[in-house]
């Protein structure tokens, strides 16, 4: 069985995301529409992952993001040299830190909240 996954978020502003999240997890734009329906957006991703992002933002009535603090991207990385390297770059990238809403988030990582509110968890241990 052959799967993809897209995660498709409202944004305030579509450039500002893009820069946030290509440079805090190295995500490559891997496509991206102008005018379609009314909607402008921009996907990223990678070649190895089995997911992406597609972030939208609505021409005619656009979205005020609400995410609450439980709405999570959970990201591993079980090699804490190269967690510690994404954590510094979610940082440089304009990402802010947060206590997570739910305490066992906090034992093996570090929430990252963007200028939407939108969280992302990068865990230092290996899923599963």
């Amino acid at each position: 069985m052959v799967m993809h996954m897209r995660i498709a978020r409202p944004v305030s502003n579509l450039y500002r995301s893009f820069l946030m999240y290509s440079q805090g997890l190295k995500l490559n734009k891997i496509a991206d529409f102008n005018d379609h329906e009314g909607f402008d957006g921009i996907m990223l991703g990678h070649e190895a992952l089995g997911w992406h992002i597609e972030f939208t933002w609505c021409r005619r009535h656009p979205l005020k993001p609400s995410p609450t603090e439980e709405d999570l991207l959970v990201l591993y990385y079980p090699d804490k040299a190269e967690w510690e390297q994404v954590c510094d770059r979610m940082r440089a990238a304009g990402f802010s830190v947060a206590t997570a809403f739910n305490p066992y988030w906090d034992v093996n990582g570090i929430t990252f909240v963007d200028s939407d509110g939108y969280r992302v968890v990068i865990q230092n241990r290996a899923w599963g």
